[in-house]
């Protein structure tokens, strides 16, 4: 028998056909392991099984079940923050009556969990508050579309309710009815356009804020 040995020169380009194949199949591994996880997130999220960081005053139960924060306080405030938009309804009328009483806001040391902290209530958390559906006792899921643009920075954009892809009215227990949070997001719409804010609004000398 006859031994065929190659020398260093010979081999590097089945050296490198080795190596690129085995790079090619660990990033198609990559990507159907990806391709999974994704399927089991919107899956979970088609149930409204998805654990989503929850805002100021819901917490999960132990059976990772969404539930009002049972801290009385905690309840209290968003109740108050709630009521107080009804009767004045703007969002900036409501932090500066709050702030009037002298009453501050609980809100989380990091985002969405962790220890509460107390502070005065600002206009973007009023705003966050407002926009949240999970107040109305709503699980959502897919309310912003997420994209790169040409010099790969990640860019995000609110898509309008109507294309949120996951929307399930009623999946816990809420601090105000489903109607009441349209009805606020159309009260904030308004508020927009009557200070030249939103696509096709006025000037504000032009809107209802004149009056």
């Amino acid at each position: 028998t006859e031994i065929y040995t190659l020398s260093l020169h010979d081999a590097l380009p089945i050296y490198r056909l080795l190596l690129g194949l085995k790079g090619t199949m660990s990033e198609a591994e990559l990507h159907f392991i990806r391709a999974r996880m994704r399927g089991g997130v919107l899956n979970k999220a088609q149930r409204g099984e998805l654990r989503l960081p929850l805002p100021v005053g819901f917490i999960y139960d132990d059976d990772q079940q969404v539930m009002l924060d049972p801290d009385r306080q905690v309840q209290q405030a968003v109740r108050h923050f709630f009521e107080t938009f009804q009767r004045t309804g703007a969002a900036t009328a409501t932090v500066r009556q709050i702030r009037r009483e002298g009453v501050l806001f609980p809100r989380h040391r990091v985002g969405g969990q962790g220890e509460l902290l107390w502070k005065p209530l600002t206009h973007g958390t009023a705003l966050h508050l407002l926009h949240n559906p999970r107040y109305a006792g709503a699980f959502y899921y897919g309310s912003t579309k997420c994209w790169k643009d040409i010099n790969g920075k990640v860019r995000r954009k609110m898509l309008p309710l109507a294309q949120w892809p996951f929307l399930i009215k009623d999946a816990h227990a809420g601090y105000l009815r489903w109607e009441d949070f349209l009805e606020n997001q159309e009260r904030l719409r308004d508020n927009a356009q009557a200070h030249g804010l939103h696509p096709g609004g006025h000037p504000a000398r032009e809107g209802s804020a004149l009056l």
